[in-house]
């Protein structure tokens, strides 16, 4: 299984994530809009690690199943409070990311799950080739 892993401290731990997902989409051949979507999830949730951590995190991108791409994103900040209302839209007040969020990064991926407690949070998507993402609401 191919994969990149990194620990996510300053600005520049979030270009290099960018960069190792854009490698094994490349290598997958997803299509320029699963890229895009990729990219979108992959700034926001390693920003969310530099403004609600102190940069105290975590990401890895690895390729499942062949046609898959498995994003996980940890920290070890004190945990996400409100997180049915931040997951629905609601807006963060600490935000350096492309304004979407929780919400934006989870509405790119096929699969998404969050475990947060008061020890951290830990952030898994994934996005299968070829698969439109279905809606997140309700």
């Amino acid at each position: 299984m191919r994969q990149y892993e990194l620990e996510i401290h300053v600005e520049n731990d979030v270009y290099l994530a960018l960069h190792y997902a854009r490698l094994l989409m490349n290598e997958l051949g997803f299509s320029e809009m699963e890229k895009q979507k990729v990219l979108v999830a992959v700034s926001e949730l390693t920003r969310n690690v530099l403004d609600h951590a102190d940069g105290r995190g975590s990401f890895l991108c690895e390729i499942i199943g062949g046609h898959g791409l498995r994003l996980v994103v940890r920290d070890w900040g004190t945990g996400i409070e409100r997180l049915p209302e931040i997951l629905h839209g609601e807006p963060s007040h600490n935000r350096r990311g492309l304004g979407l969020g929780l919400a934006g990064a989870k509405r790119m991926m096929d699969e998404f799950h969050i475990s947060t407690s008061k020890e951290g949070t830990e952030i898994v998507g994934i996005i299968w080739k070829g698969k439109a993402p279905q809606s997140r609401r309700g």
